[in-house]
Parts: C-alpha cells; structure tokens; sequence
C-alpha cells in the first residue's frame, strides 16, 4: 500500500530542506512501507519521511492499529481503576500519570483531541469534568455508541463542536502523530477558555533509553510517528503558535521500559507484526494474556523495584521516555 505524501517542511522552523538519516519501518503492526528518519538541516528537527497526509490517517490506524478487538467493556473497566485507593499513587510510581486528563479538574470542560478508545473521557467525568474527543480511528465508532460518549471521529481541523470553547484541551501521545502540528496548536489556542490551559504529552527524542537503543528505540513508532521532538524543540514550536511553556517535565511508564528491553533483543521484519505488540489496547499499556502469564513474575518483581527507582531517577534529570509539558496563551 502506497501512501499519499505531502512536501516535507519543518514545523520548528519553517525550513524545506532535509537530510535522510537510517531507513526505518513499522516494527509494530506490519505497515509494509519503508521510511526515512530525516534531519532538518537548520535546526536539526527529526521528521519521518515521506511525509503523510492528515487525509492517510483513518485508513492507516483503521487497518493497523490494533483497536479492532477492544470492547466498551474492556474500556470501562479501564477507566474504574481511577476509582482505586492510591490510585494516584501507583500511577506515579507506574509512570501512567503522563497523561493529561488526571488535571482536569471538577466542573470544567475538556477536549481529549486523539482520545483513543475514550478511556480518558471515562475518567475525566469521573474526576467531575464534561469530556469531548475526536479521534481518527474509525474502529473506536461502536465503543463511543456504547458508552455514550462524545467523540467526533476525523481530524481536527473539521473543526468539531464549533460552539464549546474549553478549559482544558489534552493531546496525549498524539502531536506526533499529525502532519502539521503548528496547524494544530494554532487551531486548538482559539479553542481555548480566558485562563485555560493545554496539556501535551509525546515522546521525548532526548531520552536516556532513545540514546541506548538508536533505530530499536519503541518511541520512533514509524510510520505513525511523524515528528520526534525534544523539549526544545517543542518549546520553540509552541512559541511561533502564541504559547508559552508553563510546566515540563518527563514521565516514564514502567512498561515502556520492560517493552523496549525486549524491543531490543527482537529483529523486526518489513511487513510483519510484531509478537511484542499483540496489545488490546496501546494507550493502557495490556499486554497479551500469553505475555501476562509468561512475565507475570518478571513484572512484579522488576517494575515495583529496579524499574520504578530507576525511571523515577531519570524522569527528576529530565532524561525520561515522555515529555509532558503544559502550555497557556502567550498574552496571558
């Protein structure tokens, strides 16, 4: 399958001009295009080329990604664990408090934009809070039905729910994912409330575990990954949108550190799917129930120890696996 392509430009700094670094593929799901990491050759911004169109994406996360087989049931029970007693808690020592919607506070209004199967819809309303999403995964359709739940599905820039302006708008592990994401910051800053806020979550190509792992680092997650950014480079993005930075910091899921090890040891093929990625659902983080049963011990033992210290360690320097970062208006 031949994917439509669109001119390559930077979004930090607006230059045309790159510079292909490795050849990489999906090591995931078994998308059978070949791609390039490629440098700006200003600012140094890595971008995956060829580039897709916003109009790819429906077809590609609706052949793809692996939402196909999640039920409303599975989503629910999902969102209740926010519910638990110290919940917050583990899900600090866990590293899965990257993500935006557990700042949501009771009685304000948020737009999740790439809101996934809508667990986070789910648990922003139980934290008190009226929840909309748009998502581009036409498979997530019967969930939204069946739980109720407000989700336009298609692109951001159909502009949805044109009447809602809101007090938070989330954007986890998805400004990656879109072709222009200074469109999208642009777009989404006149959607915001006097005084709201915008929480961004995506990976961070500055990582201690990108440094160790090069082309296998899980995070490059190509061709669904279309912009690698650091912190700064996310910050001078944002700035040319009318943003400023009013919080970063870097969060790394236990999980995604047991997963890259094992990323590390596993050769990927061109075109096929990947054992280490049979997931119900990527945004939660379940892992197969054939890999539950085989490194259930491993999991309990490694994540609650050497995994938690030492991510929580690299998460306080700044070097951990996901940036989250908080933006306000700029004339605010």
């Amino acid at each position: 399958m031949i994917l439509a392509t669109m001119e390559m430009h930077c979004p930090v700094c607006s230059n045309r001009q790159f510079s292909q670094i490795s050849e990489i593929f999906d090591d995931r799901y078994g998308e059978p295009n070949l791609y390039h990491l490629a440098s700006c050759i200003s600012c140094g911004h890595l971008a995956t080329t060829p580039r897709l169109m916003e109009s790819d994406l429906p077809g590609l996360y609706g052949n793809y990604y692996p939402r196909k087989s999640i039920s409303a049931v599975n989503v629910q029970a999902e969102a209740e664990k926010i519910q638990r007693p110290f919940a917050k808690l583990l899900r600090w020592w866990n590293g899965t408090n990257n993500q935006g919607q557990y700042l949501v506070r009771a009685g304000e209004t948020m737009l999740d934009v790439g809101c996934g199967s809508g667990t986070s819809l789910l648990e922003a309303q139980s934290l008190g809070a009226t929840a909309f999403g748009i998502e581009a995964d036409p498979n997530v359709a019967p969930i939204a039905s069946a739980l109720g739940l407000t989700i336009h599905f298609g692109s951001l820039q159909d502009q949805p729910f044109p009447d809602q302006q809101f007090d938070l708008i989330v954007m986890n592990q998805v400004i990656e994912h879109l072709p222009e994401p200074g469109l999208a910051l642009q777009i989404l800053r006149n959607r915001l409330k006097p005084g709201g806020r915008m929480v961004l979550v995506f990976p961070n190509q500055a990582s201690l575990w990108r440094r160790f792992s090069g082309d296998r680092w899980i995070n490059w997650h190509i061709p669904y990954h279309l912009h690698h950014f650091t912190s700064t480079s996310f910050t001078r993005m944002a700035s040319h949108c009318g943003f400023a930075v009013a919080s970063t910091q870097t969060i790394t899921p236990n999980l995604w550190t047991l997963l890259q090890l094992r990323a590390n040891r596993i050769r990927p093929l061109l075109g096929q799917p990947s054992p280490l990625w049979r997931v119900a659902e990527p945004a939660t983080g379940v892992l197969a129930k054939s890999q539950k049963k085989l490194f259930r011990t491993m999991i309990v033992m490694i994540f609650l120890t050497m995994f938690g210290v030492m991510n929580r360690i690299v998460d306080v320097f700044g070097f951990g696996d996901s940036l989250m970062v908080e933006l306000r208006r700029s004339e605010e």
